[in-house]
């Protein structure tokens, strides 16, 4: 802790992070150990994850640190750091049905409260493969710029806006299925 702190600018910040630290390290950790199946490789993968996210805290307000939006963010990154970390360490490939396992984003109720389909559109998107949902959470739902996106996913911006366009086109094709 130490060292993030030494990280940070300001109290507010500090503030920030402290409270995002203790909240979901937790479950940071339990989904990075459910990827890689080891102790230690899992509290690196939190550590790395925890700097991604001081690198973001502007764009983490007060108010939705304890609401489902600020979990699936932390979830997302802790899976996409874990699997950048598996893909380096030369593991063998993850198994699909590995990481369609993964408690990642469950539903952004808060964030579509007022739609009035709101369950059709939570089962759409929990429909789309990973690679697309975490686009749609990360750059809509977290309002993530491009840049952003593809720094947490580890990828470039062309291939997060191809993602985006196509988790966008699938999930009006499936949103057609409903009416």
């Amino acid at each position: 802790m130490i060292i993030f702190c030494d990280m940070i600018d300001n109290e507010e910040d500090m503030s920030k992070f402290d409270r995002i630290y203790k909240k979901y390290r937790n479950t940071m950790y339990y989904v990075a150990f459910s990827l890689t199946k080891n102790v230690y490789d899992a509290e690196d993968i939190v550590e790395e994850s925890l700097i991604k996210v001081i690198e973001m805290l502007d764009k983490i307000d007060d108010e939705t640190i304890d609401k489902q939006r600020c979990k699936n963010l932390m979830i997302t990154i802790a899976k996409n750091t874990a699997v950048d970390f598996l893909r380096k360490m030369n593991h063998e490939a993850i198994p699909l049905e590995t990481l369609e396992s993964t408690p990642a984003g469950e539903g952004p109720e808060d964030l579509l409260i007022k739609v009035e389909d709101y369950k059709n559109l939570a089962d759409c998107i929990n429909r789309l493969r990973d690679i697309y949902k975490d686009v749609l959470y990360l750059r809509i739902f977290h309002q993530l710029s491009s840049k952003e996106t593809a720094r947490i996913l580890n990828t470039n911006e062309a291939n997060i806006n191809t993602r985006l366009k196509r988790a966008k086109r699938m999930l009006y094709q499936m949103l057609k299925e409903y009416d």
